[in-house]
């Protein structure tokens, strides 16, 4: 018991530490961002919205990657290892590729489409061109991250990503504000800034990457066609199916919001930023329990897949919660540094507060899902996420935000329901699938 909670942490911590980088940098930025026009933050989060999609799809690729890769080394499979480490870096650049392409191409009518208009939209518009145009750069800085990290380095994309994120905030402020004579660029400059900071740090991991073992990067273009066809892309299909799902859900949310307002809008999207801190510690440790319970299933160690994933959930529940209570707590005071519009105010408040009551609840949606797809269980999480978000979350927002005119708190009371039609679907497959002993 002792020595499983010891290597959970050392596998999650680092992941929880880089995923508060991540998202203090996102904090950070936001602020400055606001410091633009209301306008300019809710481009931002319309835009944040599709790369939410976007992200669906490189994560779901970097965790059927980490299962298999912690699969293939419980198992003691060094030659399948170095095929699964090649043939996700060059699907990872094929996948980053394309969507870079369409990206560049289709921007104006994805924003339009998703109910952007006036400045909201042309700010939109240059901010989505060059962050989703540089698309390869996040899947491969997700990928590499996520090798390495599988291979037993799990400080290393930690400090990477550190670097990256003070060299993005650093060019952010500097290009944002137009500092040391160089041309104020706004929004741009914060596009730029994210995109230059994120090849530094793809340099870096691939770097790195060849120092653990020159074997894993050599003759890339040479996998086995049958592990790119199957293997990853099966495992894959259903986990970019089951985020996908998800993202596309909140922007249908979004389409929802939007309708009631910028100003609604904008606070909404105030209220997430702020409150993306509380959901990190099960972000991270999700990643560590995925890693271990894959390596354990791979050994067919049972008991060993119930310690890691019950100790996850519990200590991402308690931190969780903690961490929802203090920002709950702070609210008023943080709020204030994004705007003093009193519409906005009160529509950040209500995220905050239902973020605090649901912490408990998404920790073990985030665990359970973790320890599923890590034991080959990937379309359970798939089905409860598409009836939950469809269904319930997207028809409850409706009909209490809209019909019934609760607005914003309809959104977050439905977001709160299928979180725990979730949780309950999760939980009983989890425990069925133990119970049943059906590792194969």
């Amino acid at each position: 018991m002792k020595n499983d909670t010891k290597t959970l942490i050392n596998y999650s911590l680092p992941a929880v530490f880089e995923n508060i980088l991540q998202t203090t940098v996102g904090f950070v930025d936001s602020l400055l961002i606001a410091k633009i026009s209301l306008a300019a933050v809710s481009a931002v989060s319309l835009v944040n919205g599709v790369m939410a999609v976007y992200q669906a799809v490189f994560i779901a690729l970097s965790v059927a990657v980490a299962t298999l890769l912690a699969n293939a080394i419980g198992a003691r499979k060094t030659d399948l290892t170095t095929e699964i480490v090649k043939t996700s870096i060059l699907l990872s650049a094929v996948i980053g590729g394309v969507l870079s392409v369409l990206s560049i191409i289709f921007a104006k009518p994805i924003l339009r489409g998703m109910g952007a208009r006036g400045e909201s939209l042309s700010q939109g518009i240059l901010f989505f061109s060059v962050i989703a145009g540089t698309s390869i750069l996040i899947i491969l800085m997700t990928v590499l991250g996520q090798i390495i990290r599988t291979l037993g380095q799990t400080k290393t994309p930690l400090a990477i990503n550190l670097g990256v994120n003070i060299l993005n905030f650093i060019l952010d402020l500097i290009l944002i504000f137009g500092l040391f004579g160089l041309p104020r660029l706004g929004i741009l400059g914060a596009a730029i800034g994210t995109a230059l900071a994120r090849l530094v740090g793809v340099v870096l991991l691939f770097g790195r990457l060849r120092q653990i073992d020159k074997s894993l990067t050599q003759h890339i273009m040479a996998v086995k066609k049958q592990l790119f066809r199957s293997e990853i892309i099966k495992r894959a299909l259903p986990i970019m199916g089951e985020r996908l799902g998800m993202r596309l859900g909140d922007l249908v949310i979004f389409v929802i919001i939007i309708a009631y307002g910028t100003d609604i809008f904008a606070g909404n999207a105030i209220g997430e930023t702020i409150t993306a801190y509380n959901y990190l510690p099960a972000f991270g440790f999700a990643t560590g329990a995925s890693i271990l319970v894959a390596r354990a299933y791979g050994a067919g160690e049972k008991q060993h897949i119930r310690s890691i994933t019950r100790q996850s959930f519990l200590i991402t529940a308690v931190i969780s919660t903690i961490l929802g209570g203090v920002l709950f707590a702070l609210a008023p005071y943080l709020i204030h540094f994004f705007t003093a519009n009193a519409q906005a105010i009160s529509s950040a408040r209500v995220v905050i507060l239902v973020s605090f009551i649901s912490e408990p609840v998404v920790a073990g949606v985030i665990i359970y899902t973790a320890a599923l797809q890590a034991m080959g269980d990937v379309k359970t999480p798939f089905y409860a996420t598409m009836a939950g978000m469809w269904l319930i979350r997207i028809g409850i927002a409706w009909v209490l935000g809209t019909l019934l005119g609760l607005e914003i708190w309809g959104v977050w009371l439905a977001t709160f329901l299928d979180n725990i039609f979730r949780l309950f679907v999760l939980k009983l497959r989890y425990e069925r699938r133990i119970t049943n002993q059906n590792f194969n």
